[in-house]
């Protein structure tokens, strides 16, 4: 498995490359930090997923930038009403190992991803994105799925949380630069 300085070494050269656009150089980008954190962290890029949502500039909503086949318009009101809303409201990350008791845009789950299957998310954890600033302007989602929680694997723990807030520390320059350059 890769280790985070090869990822950031990675994001390093994608991008520096003058052969990509901006919207193709943001998803490059995070292609390899979603693969990167299911495996670390899911433990399993079956059954784990990575979702990132970026603020709109007008601040009033989040957009999916990650996964592909959510992004390109779909969106959820900044809000404490979700659980993306309430990371990039609280700067600051969260872990829930109960996602079917807890109030969340369950709408995003029901859409199948690229493997043509609808997957239930079990057990999260998120972790704001900042900008030079300081400022929270996005969450990156880690999510294990299945139709129950037992098959959605062991629990996250404490310690994955924090290990995702050091991964979003590392990965905001990268993100959030791209991220400026398509809207």
């Amino acid at each position: 498995m890769a280790k985070l300085r090869d990822v950031i070494e990675e994001m390093k050269r994608i991008s520096a490359s003058s052969d990509l656009v901006p919207k193709a150089r943001l998803t490059k980008i995070l292609d390899v930090a979603a693969d990167f954190l299911c495996l670390a962290l899911a433990k399993d890029q079956d059954g784990g997923q990575a979702a990132v949502l970026m603020l709109l500039p007008d601040d009033s909503r989040l957009t999916f930038v990650y996964p592909q086949h959510l992004a390109g318009g779909n969106s959820i009101p900044l809000s404490r009403d979700s659980f993306a809303g309430r990371v990039v409201l609280d700067q600051r990350p969260m872990l829930e190992n109960k996602m079917s008791e807890e109030p969340h845009k369950d709408v995003f789950e029901r859409i199948p991803g690229p493997s043509g299957q609808a997957r239930q998310i079990q057990k999260m954890i998120a972790a704001p994105l900042f900008d030079r600033a300081g400022k929270s302007v996005g969450v990156v989602e880690v999510s294990r799925t299945g139709d129950t929680p037992v098959a959605a694997g062991e629990d996250f723990k404490p310690i994955d949380m924090q290990n995702l807030e050091k991964c979003c520390r590392a990965f905001a320059p990268f993100v959030v630069h791209s991220w400026t350059q398509t809207v």
